[in-house]
């Protein structure tokens, strides 16, 4: 009896201390899901958990939305435009499917370090394809690199960003191992032209991320498209790098689209960047327009840029090459590339073989070069042949010395506010300015190319004595590429230009819509010089005229010279109107003085006259003193 009572004691004691502990652990899970979902909210906020979505960290909550548009990117339904719904929506798939940790091990790695108990919920996987890839990459640094611009190419006017990723090995064995990412858009075949930029300006294509061997990014810059590089080793961490490439590895197939002006190939790096240290907030740096220079320079503010290197083009070399010879000397490198019995005469057998060997260098380095826009002549590749042997059965070692240029993130900046005072048709006026972008040939010149003027929305707005105040100019686009020839190279040069802009007709100014364009010729008859020669084609659209529409051929010329610190520009300009025979002539005189790396003082004077059948003969002048900052 004692010990049945005994038993029953010891039951209901043990039973009671099951319930209540069951009801602690209850209220205990009770409290750990209400922890879970504050936590998770918070996660959902954070810089790097909204870096690793693509999503501005600085926009309201409610105009939350990804720039990624793919909906292979997102697990939820609603994870483009809200962080915490994806990160739900990643917390189940990892728990369900050990296999998302493989597809997102950028997102995965967050998770399982924010979340306590998280990692004890997954099982582990084995991602090899992921493993093999970044095994491949064997990446020890990041390196961003700038390839600069080409007027040429609609794509590249404004030059072009990529990463490169160096293996630990990369001073003992070159960065020819190295791979290189790339962001860019995939066009579609046979778009060219109006249509080309048109797509591309409205995000009509879609954008990837693409890995490929560096050397294949060297032939395309540096030979094929005679440009230099700038290498720009970044200082990332070890922990950084490998979050970078989890997230790259996120992206493989992954489309954005693309636009020219904003989310572009710079772009979408910061974005990268942001996601290796989310507390840079590189990306938010441009709202409206992101300029790859412009982003270098973001890049280097935010104290990541830990050494430079440059890396001139084949074209940059052989100009060089061909500069350590003298006048005689390059007469013989080029008749030695068109003939090579020339190794047997006597011109060039009684020069020393020291310097016959850098004739016989710069005329093998000159075919190569031409061979890669002409294809491969027989004639040619059996020359080009012929002076290798030459080199091999001689050989001598020598330098060629490349001056490097100014960095061009260190250039003067791509925005810019002009004030001026000035006279016109008797009149003074103060004009004010802004530019969007980029670089005129008059502008300060260290980090630019000499003879490249690329700008974009430019206003002037002038207020005259009085009070009167009008719109004088409002340019879309302004190009000029002078591109000087001599025996050697014989490129084109161009320009063409759309605006609204002011100008005589009948009795007045009057605003009217132009596009005008044209190509020609230039030569650099000095050092730091140009002279060129445009023929031109004008089209004017003009209200107060009865055709309304006008069009106009015509001949540009001037002369361009570089100081250290100041620019002189003299050209002179003449159209030829064809339906009601109105000619107008201006000659131009502008000298530019650069005060500081961002600031600059240009005179200008400006005389026109205008023939027409419509009005009697005008004769005016303008005179202005401008001051502009860069910004």
């Amino acid at each position: 009896m004692k010990r049945n009572a005994v038993l029953f004691l010891i039951t209901l004691i043990v039973f009671f201390s099951v319930k209540a502990y069951s009801q602690q652990a209850q209220k205990s899970h009770q409290q750990l899901v209400e922890v879970s979902d504050k936590t998770l909210t918070q996660l959902s906020k954070t810089d790097h958990w909204r870096a690793l979505l693509h999503i501005n960290s600085h926009s309201k909550e409610s105009a939350l939305e990804s720039y990624v548009d793919d909906v292979n990117f997102f697990l939820a339904s609603d994870g483009a435009t809200h962080p915490e719904s994806e990160l739900r929506a990643t917390i189940s798939a990892l728990k369900n499917n050990a296999e998302t940790q493989c597809k997102f091990p950028a997102r995965s790695a967050f998770l399982l370090a924010q979340i306590k108990g998280l990692r004890e919920e997954v099982k582990p996987a084995i991602c090899q394809e992921y493993v093999d890839w970044r095994n491949k990459l064997n990446t020890a640094n990041v390196v961003l690199v700038f390839a600069s611009a080409q007027l040429n190419s609609p794509s590249s006017m404004y030059g072009h960003t990529f990463l490169r990723f160096d293996p630990a090995s990369v001073e003992q064995d070159s960065t020819y191992l190295s791979y290189a990412l790339n962001f860019g858009a995939t066009v579609s075949e046979g778009d060219s032209g109006f249509l080309y930029a048109a797509r591309g300006l409205t995000g009509g294509y879609p954008g990837y991320f693409a890995a490929n061997p560096y050397f294949e990014k060297i032939k395309e810059y540096s030979r094929l498209e005679n440009r230099d590089l700038w290498e720009y080793q970044l200082n990332l961490t070890r922990d950084e790098i490998n979050t970078m490439l989890a997230h790259i590895w996120e992206l493989q197939g992954i489309s954005f689209e693309y636009y020219f002006f904003d989310e572009n190939c710079s772009f979408r790096l910061l974005e990268l960047l942001d996601v290796a240290r989310p507390n840079l907030y590189l990306a938010n740096h441009f709202p409206v327009t992101a300029m790859p220079l412009d982003t270098v320079r973001v890049v280097e503010d935010a104290g990541l840029i830990a050494q430079t290197h440059y890396r001139p083009s084949i074209l940059t070399e052989l100009k060089a090459q061909l500069a350590m010879l003298t006048d005689e000397e390059r007469n013989i490198t080029l008749a030695l590339s068109k003939d090579i019995s020339l190794l047997e005469k006597k011109v060039f057998t009684d020069l020393p073989k020291a310097q016959q060997q850098l004739i016989v260098d710069s005329a093998y380095r000159y075919l190569r070069y031409q061979n890669t826009f002409n294809g491969r002549p027989k004639a040619t590749t059996r020359r080009s042949f012929l002076l290798l042997k030459q080199l091999n059965e001689n050989p001598v070692t020598f330098t060629i010395p490349i001056e490097q240029p100014q960095r061009p993130d260190k250039g003067h900046k791509t925005d810019m506010l002009g004030v001026s005072i000035g006279q016109n048709l008797g009149n003074s006026f103060v004009e004010f300015k802004y530019r969007g972008s980029f670089h005129d040939l008059l502008d300060p010149m260290p980090g630019y190319y000499q003879g490249m003027s690329l700008n974009m929305v430019n206003v002037m707005i002038r207020a005259y004595e009085g009070g009167k105040v009008k719109v004088e100019n409002i340019e879309l686009l302004d190009i000029v590429s002078l591109s000087a020839r001599n025996s050697y190279f014989s490129p084109w040069s161009w320009k063409a230009n759309i605006s609204i802009e002011q100008q005589w007709t009948l009795d007045k100014e009057v605003l009217i819509t132009q596009g005008s364009g044209g190509g020609g010729v230039s030569y650099q008859p000095i050092d730091n010089s140009y002279v060129f020669l445009f023929a031109t084609g004008r089209l004017e659209l003009n209200g107060k005229l009865d055709t309304y529409a006008s069009v106009a051929p015509g001949l540009h010329t001037g002369f361009l010279y570089y100081w250290p610190k100041s620019t002189l520009l003299i050209e002179a300009e003449h159209y030829q109107f064809l339906f009601d025979q109105t000619k107008r002539s201006r000659v131009s005189l502008q000298q530019s003085v650069q005060l500081g790396d961002n600031d600059s003082l240009r005179f200008s004077a400006d005389f026109h006259h205008v023939e027409s059948t419509l009005h009697d003969n005008k004769a005016f002048q303008e005179f202005t003193l401008e001051y502009r900052r860069y910004f």
